[in-house]
This record gives structure tokens, sequence and C-alpha cells, in this order.
């Protein structure tokens, strides 16, 4: 199977995606019929085309064709590219340190600080430290414990990647399942509230999913400036509709058969030290001047670089824990705002 999928994605999309994009690229500017069209905004048409269709083949991972956006553009589109393709006749050439500056965007630099807290939470244990302390609030009423994972997962991946969240969460999980009985439909319903819960909680924060940190970047380009603070006004409300009406989906579709749930959730078993109270105070502090954007008047952008400055400084956060930073989605990321620049 797998084989199929590689011959297929290169025998079959790749050369439609670079038949499409040459063919865009070399037709004459009037094809497209916008007066005034240059041949460099017409590379860009063709740059957009080529980037669109492979991200949605995947005929090579994502990040790697924002990759490849950003050194075309720098090739084709920028004012120190190839001359040959690079001549001001051509129309207005875009700065190349300006492409470049794409990896360093301010809101690159978001997504970096919420993967550097993501990774000290889940190596010191916060993680699990946090999720007993709120499902302790749910009782043992299986209905009100599946809230309280949708809740708990909602806020958890508002502040980590949809993927580590559900990780952590499925961890947790597994006991809690083991122990319903087997024709209990209340356990597909619980196994749901991961997905649905680290997707939808994603959308809260401006750190929370890849589209979010797209979107903010590009209002922030419209002059639209957009804090921590006021994203999360306007999201969570949405957020908290929607896993309100995932828990009622769920309880109609996955009824309990068990009357009572008992969870234990074991302790982090992380020895209480300096470092543990380090990474406590770093996060709550973090987020608490996200929160306060609007009274400290410290851009999110800015504050998210305090945590990685505070845990390399003091040697929490070394060489293995750079390893784990998720580079595939800054590069991702960066990519589009090449393109959009």
């Amino acid at each position: 199977m797998s084989n199929t999928k590689f011959n297929v994605k290169y025998c079959v999309f790749l050369p439609i995606v670079l038949l499409v994009t040459i063919f865009l690229w070399a037709v004459p500017t009037s094809f497209f019929g916008i007066a005034d069209l240059t041949v460099v905004q017409q590379r860009v048409i063709a740059l957009f085309i080529f980037a669109a269709l492979m991200w949605i083949f995947e005929i090579i991972p994502n990040w790697a064709t924002s990759l490849m956006v950003i050194v075309i553009a720098l090739l084709t589109v920028s004012n120190k590219g190839i001359g040959l393709f690079c001549d001001p006749k051509y129309g207005q050439l875009v700065g190349y340190s300006r492409i470049m500056s794409s990896m360093a965007d301010p809101v690159v630099m978001l997504f970096l600080g919420g993967f550097v807290l993501a990774i000290m939470a889940e190596k010191y244990g916060l993680d699990v430290t946090l999720a007993r302390a709120l499902l302790k609030l749910f009782g043992t009423k299986p209905e009100i414990v599946l809230l309280g994972f949708l809740i708990m997962i909602s806020i958890f991946s508002m502040f980590m990647s949809n993927t580590a969240t559900a990780a952590m969460m499925l961890a947790l999980l597994t006991p809690v399942l083991s122990k319903l009985p087997a024709d209990d439909k209340g356990k597909v319903g619980l196994a749901l509230s991961i997905p649905v819960a680290a997707n939808l909680g994603g959308i809260g924060t401006p750190i929370g999913t890849p589209p979010n940190a797209t979107a903010k970047g590009a209002l922030e380009q419209a002059g639209f400036e957009v804090s921590f603070g006021d994203w999360c006004v306007h999201m969570i409300p949405y957020v908290i509709i929607m896993i309100l009406l995932a828990w009622v989906i769920l309880r109609f579709f996955f009824p309990f058969k068990t009357k009572k749930l008992v969870l234990e959730i074991p302790e982090s078993g992380r020895k209480k030290d300096w470092k543990l109270y380090l990474v406590w105070v770093t996060f709550i502090g973090t987020i608490l001047l996200w929160a306060t954007e609007q009274l400290t008047h410290i851009n999110s952008n800015v504050v998210a670089l305090i945590p990685l400055a505070v845990f390399t400084a003091t040697g929490l956060f070394g060489k293995e824990e750079i390893k784990e930073i998720n580079w595939n989605v800054l590069w991702l990321v960066a990519g589009g705002f090449a393109l959009g620049y």
C-alpha cells in the first residue's frame, strides 16, 4: 500500500503540479486578464499555485514545501536572486532580507515559545499535576467526567500542540477505559473526547494550532494588531460553546452504562526542587504576561521568548530539549509568511 501511494504521488501528482506551475510561469501575462500584471507578479501566482498543490497532495512533507517556497522566491523574485530572472524590468522585486526574515517572524517566535513551555511542562510533570487537580473537580459520575475530560483537554491544547495533548491524555485515559465494561458505549465517547477537545481547544489561543499563527500574521500584515488577550477574549467563547455541543453529541451517541467512574491518576513522581518551582513560576508568569498584554504593553511575541531565555540560561533547556521542538511546524508557518510577503 505504501509503495502504491509513493508511486501515485511521484508518478501522477508531481507531474501534474509541475506542468501546472510551468504553464502558469511561462504563459504571457495577458493570459491572466489582470491589467498591468508584471512578470514578477506572474511568478508569485505560479509559486502560490505550486505551494497550494504541493501542500494539498503532500508529495513531500509540508514543511519541505515551505522551505522550497522560500528558496524559489529568493532565487526568482527577490532583489538578490538569479540575474536572469531578477531584473527590475520584470517588475518590482521583493527584498531578499524580508523573505529570509520569515523564519524569524514574530509569530514564529510566539510558536517557538509555546513549544518550549509545552516541552518543559511535560518534562517536569506540570501536565499530570494539572490533570489530577482539574479532574478532581468533576466527581465520579461518568457524564460529568466526560465533560471534565473535554474541558481539561481543550485547556491543555490551548498551550500545547494537539499531538502532545492527545498523547498525554491517552496515557491518562487508558487505565480509565480498561475499568469500563466491554459493552459500555461510553468508552468510545471518552476516547473520542481526546481528538475532539484537542482540536477545539486549539482555537482558543494564538499558539494553540499553526493556522492561528498564520491568521494572526496575516492580520498584522494588514495593519490589525491582535494581542494574545484579544484573541482569547474573542475565541474562547466559541470554544466553550463547541465543547458543550460536543459533550451533548458524545453523550447522545455513546451513552454510559456504568453509573460510577473513579479516576486514579498517579502522581508525576517528580521531586520538588528549585528546577520544578522555576518551571512553575515561568509557566504561570508567561501566561499572565500574555493575558495582561494591554496592561503591561509587552507584545505577546516578545513574551514568548522569556521562557526560552530563562530555561536556557539556567541549564534546564539544553541541546536534547532543543531537538524536541517541532521545527517542521515552524518551517511550515515560515513558508506561508514568505509567500505572503
